[in-house]
């Protein structure tokens, strides 16, 4: 059985360096607003020795987070949780069998029920072919009756109108009779971040937008929700001190997209 790849999780895994300096930054920002020399943060430093030991904990809280995270998908379950998958999918583990033999016996009794027209079951064909990246099936948009199948490609960006009909006709032999089923391009769902940077060291702006934009896309690909709140921790990298104007298409609110849309993102970073 194929190994699915445990998705990047930025928020959830920080080392307690990077923790230490982000405090380290907010300590000096602070001092700067108030007139006051920046206190001395350096190993061996009061500050140090009072928070370096909360940087370690916090960073073993978000990995226990990030594992508590990856308990809620069967490709990624262990223990009482992947047994917890097998009691609902009516899967008993065998005597000595190993984990992942029992998870292969437990996808294979949810895969075993496919073919029956479920939007499930168009968004699996979908995906099985070449190209095909993402799908996401919406039912009752057109008629009683209708499927629409909104695609992505394996880049995340949407398939082209040419190649979403070609999806179509290699649907028709798998499509249930009286389905109205057609297939669309995904839309497109704009998100625009506008926020000014705070640099300690101007050398490494062009490198610290270039982090800041890889995170905000791997966030934004897993995410249906956009919490405003939740982003500002993607602007904490090497060489920033602080940020300031910061704006989710305009406004400070969070933003839900279009279950048949991609996001997009535009970031422009403000001199």
């Amino acid at each position: 059985m194929e190994t699915v790849i445990k998705p990047k999780m930025p928020i959830l895994r920080e080392t307690p360096d990077q923790i230490y300096q982000r405090m380290a930054n907010r300590m000096t920002v602070l001092a700067h607003k108030r007139g006051e020399a920046p206190p001395a943060m350096e190993e061996g430093e009061l500050f140090y020795d009072l928070l370096y030991p909360l940087a370690e904990e916090i960073s073993e809280q978000q990995l226990l987070s990030e594992y508590g995270f990856l308990q809620g998908f069967l490709p990624w379950a262990d223990g009482e949780f992947l047994e917890a998958y097998g009691y609902v999918e009516g899967v008993d583990p065998k005597s000595g069998e190993d984990e992942e033999s029992y998870r292969k016996r437990i996808l294979e009794r949810k895969r075993s029920d496919d073919g029956n027209g479920r939007l499930v079951d168009y968004e699996r064909w979908a995906l099985a072919i070449e190209g095909v990246g993402g799908a996401v099936a919406v039912e009752h948009e057109r008629n009683d009756v209708s499927v629409d199948l909104y695609l992505t490609d394996t880049e995340g960006k949407p398939v082209t109108l040419e190649y979403a009909t070609s999806i179509r006709n290699w649907l028709e032999e798998k499509r249930i009779a009286g389905h109205d089923l057609r297939c669309y391009p995904a839309e497109i769902f704009p998100v625009t971040i506008r926020v000014k940077l705070v640099m300690a060291d101007d050398s490494k702006r062009e490198a610290a937008v270039s982090m800041i934009t890889q995170r905000l896309k791997d966030y934004l690909n897993e995410r249906s929700i956009i919490v405003y709140q939740q982003m500002g921790a993607f602007f904490w990298v090497d060489g920033v001190l602080d940020y300031t104007n910061f704006t989710l298409n305009g406004s400070i609110e969070n933003l839900t997209k279009p279950i048949k849309a991609v996001s997009v993102l535009q970031l422009a970073v403000l001199p």
